[in-house]
C-alpha cells in the first residue's frame, strides 16, 4: 500500500492567500484637535498669536470732557517647530519574486498603519505630558489620586466652563426609543480602555449604544457622562506605578475647541517612498525600499482649555 509514508505530496503546505487580520488600536489623539497647515519655504517654525480680550469700561465718561486711559493690546505668540519622521522596509528581490503572497501590497498596507500611530502616538504623548493635571480626590480608594468619580468630572467641566472653553460636540436630542435619553453638549474625553469597567459604574453614565442618534458614532466612542464624551483607546498612556500607593495612574485628556493645534507641512503629512532594486540595491539590484516620511508637529495652544484629570482605578 502506498501511502504518504513513501509517496509524499511535491508541496506539502497549501498556502491561504487571505491574511489573518492585525491589531488595529483605536486611534483618537487627533479627533477634536485644529488642523493647521505650515506652508513649504516658508522656515520650520510656525507662530501662532492671540491676542488678549480688552477690559470692560463700566465707568460713565461724564460731563468733563476728558478721556479715560487708553487701553492697551497684547498679543500672545506661540512657537511650534516641525520635525521630520520616517520608517522604511528593505525587500530582497528574491522575496518579491519567490513568495506566494503579494508582499510588496502588504508592505503599504504596514507602513500606512505605521504612519497612522506614529501621528497617534506623537499627538497623544504630547497632551498627556505637557497638559495641566489634576488629580481626582472624590474616590474611596485610599490612593491619591482616588478612582474617578462624578464629583471630579462636574468640578473639571466647571473650571472648563470657567475658561470659556467652548464644546466640541453638540447635544443630542432625546427620541422616543426605548432605552436612549438626551446627550448633552460635550468636550472629548480621551484615555485608555483599561477605564471601561470603572466608567460604567460613574453616577450618570450612558452607554454610546444608548445614544438617540448613533449614525455618526465613532467606534472608539464609549460613553457620555455629564458633559464628557469619552474615546478609549488600548494605546492611550498610562503612567505606570506613579500613584501614591504605586498604582497605575490613568490620564484623562479633556479638551475643549482648539486646545489643540496638529500642525503639518503643506503636503508633506503622509508621502509614500518606494526604491526600485535598480535604485536601491547597489551594482546587482538585490533589494528595494518602501518607506514613508512626515512632517508634524502638536501643539497646546490655549493651557485652560485642556486638562489630564489623573485616576486610579477602584479596588
Amino acid at each position: 500500500m502506498n501511502t504518504i509514508t513513501n509517496l509524499s505530496p511535491e508541496v506539502a503546505t497549501q498556502f491561504c492567500m487571505r491574511l489573518l487580520s492585525r491589531p488595529m488600536p483605536d486611534l483618537v489623539a487627533s479627533v477634536g484637535n485644529y488642523k493647521v497647515s505650515m506652508e513649504q519655504n516658508q522656515g520650520n517654525i510656525l507662530r501662532q498669536s492671540r491676542y488678549d480680550n480688552l477690559p470692560t469700561q463700566p465707568v460713565p465718561l461724564g460731563p468733563s470732557g476728558t478721556n479715560p486711559p487708553a487701553m492697551n493690546l497684547n498679543r500672545l505668540d506661540i512657537d511650534a517647530q516641525i520635525d521630520w519622521y520616517g520608517g522604511y522596509v528593505a525587500l530582497t528581490e528574491q522575496v518579491l519574486l519567490i513568495n506566494q503572497d503579494r508582499v510588496l501590497e502588504e508592505t503599504l498596507d504596514l507602513l500606512s498603519q505605521s504612519l497612522k500611530e506614529t501621528d497617534d502616538q506623537l499627538d497623544r504623548e504630547h497632551m498627556v505630558n505637557n497638559a495641566p493635571f489634576v488629580n481626582a480626590t472624590g474616590g474611596t480608594n485610599g490612593d491619591n489620586p482616588t478612582e474617578l468619580v462624578r464629583s471630579d468630572i462636574d468640578a473639571l467641566i466647571k473650571v472648563l466652563r470657567g475658561n470659556n472653553a467652548k464644546f466640541i460636540m453638540d447635544s443630542i436630542d432625546g427620541e422616543d426609543k426605548f432605552g436612549t435619553g438626551p446627550v448633552r453638549n460635550a468636550y472629548w474625553a480621551k484615555a485608555s480602555t483599561d477605564m471601561i469597567g470603572d466608567l460604567e459604574q460613574i453616577t450618570g453614565f450612558t452607554n454610546a449604544a444608548n445614544y438617540p442618534d448613533t449614525s455618526d458614532l465613532m467606534e472608539a466612542e464609549w460613553c457620555a457622562i455629564s458633559n464628557l464624551r469619552f474615546l478609549l483607546s488600548s494605546v492611550w498612556p498610562i503612567s505606570n506605578n506613579a500613584s501614591a500607593l504605586g498604582n497605575n495612574v490613568m490620564n484623562i485628556v479633556v479638551q475643549g475647541q482648539e486646545a489643540v493645534s496638529g500642525i503639518d507641512l503643506d503636503g508633506y503629512s503622509a508621502q509614500y517612498r518606494f526604491t526600485p532594486p535598480r535604485i536601491a540595491g547597489g551594482p546587482l539590484w538585490l533589494y528595494g525600499t518602501s518607506g514613508y516620511v512626515l512632517a508634524h508637529v502638536p501643539q497646546i495652544s490655549n493651557f485652560t482649555w485642556i486638562y489630564n484629570l489623573r485616576c486610579t482605578l477602584r479596588t
